[in-house]
């Protein structure tokens, strides 16, 4: 009988430590930061639509740039950065937020100082965008909101795909000083979504390289995306993708087509560019007709 009970009492105590341990290992849900600094124009993008009222006390100056960003006129309603480690360290955010593509000195150094810092990456296409917005919501502890954001542009985009169809326009997406963009970048999926082909990556260009205007000329692009304007002050490779030996492609459609910023960094805005040209793509290349 005693061994019973001193069997059945070392099996509760097994239970209660088990218990006790699960309950240590188990994670804590940390309370979401009060002060989050976003020191990038596509950490930016992706913060102000998901920060709660008050949470996100600085955004980048790229963030007011109204031919980088989409979220131009909400950007005048933050206080902005630079990027400097300086300006952080004066600030003592809860969260940094940048990418892994630029601000590497201040990165490191914030790192070094003990700061909460989270980078984002610089390959962005539309199949990342998702889990961008998902990933910053967690950050802020926005969950809810940032998972209805994701699922409305994984829907909007699957039906926007849904009406592509085999006649598929030749597009080049054309940058100054001659540059163009190709595969594995945000630009190219926007226009492979919309139902075009892009002539930069069929041509073997992967990211952004040099296109020689002679090729355009002689390819013959049924579209040239260009610029809609500068950030900066006027210069020669902004004349490039608007040289007067492109106006001698009279079938070819030269534009910006794409409202400004909307395809510089992965965010919800990125769907503007995708519906612009996709009705560009519908108006010059009707799926109904024959190809």
């Amino acid at each position: 009988m005693r061994k019973r009970r001193r069997k059945s009492r070392n099996g509760f105590l097994r239970s209660a430590l088990c218990a006790a341990a699960a309950l240590l290992l188990s994670p804590v849900h940390a309370e979401p930061p009060a002060r989050v600094m976003s020191l990038n124009l596509c950490t930016d993008v992706l913060a102000m639509p998901l920060a709660a009222p008050g949470q996100l006390v600085s955004v980048s100056f790229l963030a007011r740039d109204p031919a980088l960003s989409p979220l131009h006129v909400e950007a005048e309603t933050y206080p902005v950065n630079h990027g400097r480690a300086e300006e952080v360290f004066l600030a003592r955010p809860d969260l940094v937020l940048t990418g892994t593509y630029t601000l590497h000195n201040t990165t490191q150094l914030l790192k070094r100082l003990d700061m909460q810092v989270a980078e984002f990456s610089f390959v962005q296409t539309l199949d990342t965008i998702p889990d961008d917005i998902r990933r910053m919501g967690a950050l802020l502890g926005r969950e809810r909101q940032a998972e209805a954001m994701a699922a409305d542009f994984e829907a909007q985009l699957a039906g926007i795909e849904a009406r592509r169809c085999a006649r598929r326009p030749t597009a080049l997406a054309y940058e100054q000083n001659g540059v163009a963009v190709g595969e594995g970048t945000l630009a190219h999926s926007v226009l492979a979504a919309a139902g075009f082909r892009n002539l930069a990556a069929e041509r073997g260009i992967s990211g952004m390289a040099p296109f020689p205007l002679e090729l355009v000329v002689s390819e013959r692009p049924d579209v040239i995306i260009i610029p809609s304007g500068e950030s900066e002050g006027p210069a020669l490779g902004a004349r490039v993708p608007r040289h007067r030996a492109l106006r001698a492609l009279p079938e070819t459609r030269i534009g910006a087509f794409v409202p400004p910023g909307t395809w510089s960094c992965g965010g919800p805005a990125v769907l503007d560019a995708v519906k612009a040209l996709d009705a560009l793509r519908q108006e010059i290349a009707p799926c109904g007709e024959a190809p």
